[in-house]
């Protein structure tokens, strides 16, 4: 069976040929660069190796669908980018499951105590 761990994550970047690197990064936690297929992250950044691993499969998937842009690209071409960054990645990570199965998933995280943003806010 496989392991969903952070090592596990990294060890399937590297077979990809994408290496990361721990940067001191200020202004966000966690980019890719398509030349060179590095991925910086600041991990000191992040609360838990599940957000570390997570943020890396974001990163993966700007890899995995060629979706960059550079510091001062126009907002829409950003948010086209992230948008398909996050496609890529949840197609490639979680790819054959119903959505009655992801929602039976979101309710059992709910029900043991994680939190999903806005609303839980409420």
């Amino acid at each position: 069976m496989f392991k969903y761990t952070l090592a596990a994550t990294l060890d399937e970047m590297d077979r990809e040929g994408i290496t990361v690197a721990e940067c001191p990064l200020r202004s966000m936690r966690c980019l890719s660069l398509q030349n060179g297929r590095i991925v910086g992250i600041n991990t000191a950044r992040f609360d838990s190796s599940a957000e570390v691993r997570t943020a890396l499969i974001h990163e993966d998937g700007h890899f995995a669908s060629g979706a960059f842009y550079l510091p001062y690209s126009p907002y829409q071409l950003k948010a086209q980018a992230e948008y398909r960054a996050d496609k890529a990645a949840v197609l490639k990570h979680i790819p054959y499951v119903t959505e009655d199965f992801l929602r039976k998933a979101y309710a059992l995280y709910r029900d043991m105590g994680y939190s999903f943003g806005a609303e839980e806010k409420a």
